[in-house]
């Protein structure tokens, strides 16, 4: 309200929304040029363990970020089940549990925030 308020007083009109179409074509190319490593090197092996009272939203974006960048993500419950209770209550599913990862190598071990940690 207060952008209309600021706009209303000036004497110039506002302009008008610039049109954008959706090219499929062009997305396409753009997705593949941008998801694909310019370099091809081995991928590297990203482990991101989850338990109860994670947070959502940092570990499913981590998970996001790191398979888009061509990482080779494992999600491991440290809990007995796979499917864990997040901090808000939304179900998450692991890939497998932190023990069948124990005698796998990884090149990082990434850490989601969960709210315990923050307290």
């Amino acid at each position: 309200m207060a952008v209309a308020i600021l706009w209303s007083s000036c004497s110039t009109p506002l302009p008008a929304p610039a049109r954008r179409t959706f090219d499929a074509s062009r997305s396409t190319t753009r997705r593949t040029a941008l998801a694909a490593p310019s370099i091809s090197s081995p991928k590297k092996k990203v482990l991101v363990p989850i338990g109860l009272g994670t947070e959502e939203i940092e570990a499913v974006i981590l998970v996001d970020v790191l398979r888009r960048a061509g990482a080779d993500v494992t999600v491991a419950s440290v809990e007995p089940m796979l499917q864990i209770e997040a901090s808000s209550g939304t179900k998450l599913v692991a890939d497998s549990s932190i023990f069948a990862c124990a005698g796998v190598a990884f090149d990082l071990v990434a850490l989601p925030i969960t709210l315990f940690s923050a307290v």
